[in-house]
């Protein structure tokens, strides 16, 4: 499947109109990374309409679905959590598979003693 997709992909980015797409893509993804700012560039997998789930995992590699609802609660964490650890980073996410996004608030999560 992974070869497939990979295949897939190589195909559709070199047709004139998902290239152009691409490379807007990836043009506004650097302007983002070099502006200086805290960014964190999120990555869905398929977008469901379905009621939150509360499962957000990273993935490392193919993602599932995942709900827009728990989307946006992975997006708020980004803005609202001190020490959130996407920061500077792209992360893929995903209610299916990967690892799974936990807030841990504690002193021995944020390297102080309780």
């Amino acid at each position: 499947m992974l070869a497939f997709a990979y295949s897939l992909t190589c195909i559709l980015s070199s047709h004139p109109i998902v290239k152009k797409i691409f490379t807007d893509k990836n043009n506004q993804e650097k302007v983002v990374q070099e502006s200086g700012l805290d960014w964190c560039i999120v990555r869905p997998g398929g977008l469901t309409v379905d009621p939150p789930s509360g499962i957000i995992n990273v993935i490392d590699g193919e993602a599932g679905s995942i709900t827009r609802a728990d989307v946006a609660s992975f997006c708020l964490d980004a803005v609202k959590t001190a020490d959130f650890p996407y920061i500077g980073k792209t992360p893929c996410i995903s209610s299916v598979g990967g690892t799974s996004w936990v807030k841990d608030r504690s002193a021995k999560a944020r390297g102080m003693e309780e």
